[in-house]
């Protein structure tokens, strides 16, 4: 692994971990529930973050987003098994920028408003965050068991010293 992405690695695993305990919490009976009309289904959000993470590295990589996009899955193994090759193969073709491909203007929102390619990667971090709490959210609402945000293993990843 190249050190200039270390710590980015290391903090998307640790993401992608806490994200999976949120996600196996779903039970596939309950994948047509919405808070109310307008939001997206339990469904939905549960693929959204290997289905946007997938979208976002391809952005971040190329400049823009794929044309076709992977149909969601009714199954909460099938989409953690999903989510886990999607990320695997992420960060494999992550780990391959260089520092100079990293600091490469990309436009995949807007051709006016170009960022780096970093700045996709770390926009890709957010994302699944502000979607994971959005999935706690429904998952409490619909009286289901959620898991802690934090296990004792993650906690002790926040230790730099260690």
């Amino acid at each position: 692994m190249s050190t200039h992405l270390d710590s980015h690695i290391k903090t998307w695993n640790r993401i992608h971990e806490q994200t999976k305990r949120i996600i196996a919490a779903a039970p596939n009976d309950k994948y047509g529930w919405k808070p109310c009309e307008s939001a997206m289904s339990l469904g939905e959000l549960v693929n959204h973050p290997w289905i946007s993470e997938w979208g976002l590295i391809e952005a971040a990589l190329t400049g823009s987003f794929p044309k076709g996009w992977p149909a969601p899955l009714t199954d909460t193994a099938k989409v953690l098994a999903a989510f886990d090759k999607a990320h695997e193969e992420a960060v494999a073709m992550v780990e391959a920028l260089t520092p100079e491909q990293l600091s490469e203007d990309v436009a995949p929102f807007s051709p006016e408003r170009p960022l780096t390619r970093m700045a996709v990667l770390k926009m890709a971090l957010e994302h699944e965050i502000h979607h994971r709490g959005q999935l706690y959210t429904y998952l409490r609402i619909a009286g289901c068991e959620i898991p802690p945000l934090f296990s004792v293993g993650t906690v002790q990843e926040f230790d730099d010293g260690r």
